[in-house]
C-alpha cells in the first residue's frame, strides 16, 4: 500500500513541475465588436424618447410650411434645444421637437 501512495504522490509532484503555465496577454483585443448597441444609436433613441412632437408630425408641419415634398428629416439638439432639421427640394426648416413651433425657415434656391 505504501509504494502505491508514494508512486501517486511522486506522479502528482512530477505533473505539477512539467505543466507549462499559460499566460493570456490582456492587452491584445480579440474582437472589434462588443455586441453592444453603439453609442450613437443609444443617443438617437434617447433623443426620440424626449421628443414630444414625433417625426411624422414634424414632416406634416414642414410640408405645410414648404408646400413641397420633404426629402429628409433629422432629429438633433443644440444645448437643451431639441429640434428637427427638415429639408425639401428648395426649403429648409427647423422645427422645435417639444412644441412643434418653427424655429427657422430658409429657402435654398
Amino acid at each position: 500500500m505504501k509504494p502505491v501512495i508514494c508512486i501517486a504522490l511522486l506522479s502528482v509532484l512530477y505533473a505539477q513541475d512539467t505543466t507549462v503555465p499559460l499566460h493570456v496577454d490582456n492587452s491584445i483585443q480579440l474582437t472589434n465588436y462588443s455586441h453592444r448597441t453603439s453609442v450613437k444609436m443609444q443617443h438617437k433613441r434617447k433623443l426620440e424618447r424626449l421628443a414630444i412632437v414625433k417625426k411624422k408630425e414634424a414632416k406634416e408641419i414642414a410640408q405645410k410650411v414648404c408646400q413641397e415634398p420633404i426629402t429628409s428629416i433629422y432629429l438633433d439638439h443644440k444645448g437643451q434645444l431639441l429640434f428637427y432639421k427638415v429639408s425639401g427640394r428648395d426649403c429648409y426648416v427647423k422645427i422645435n421637437a417639444l412644441d412643434g413651433t418653427i424655429l427657422s425657415k430658409r429657402d435654398t434656391k
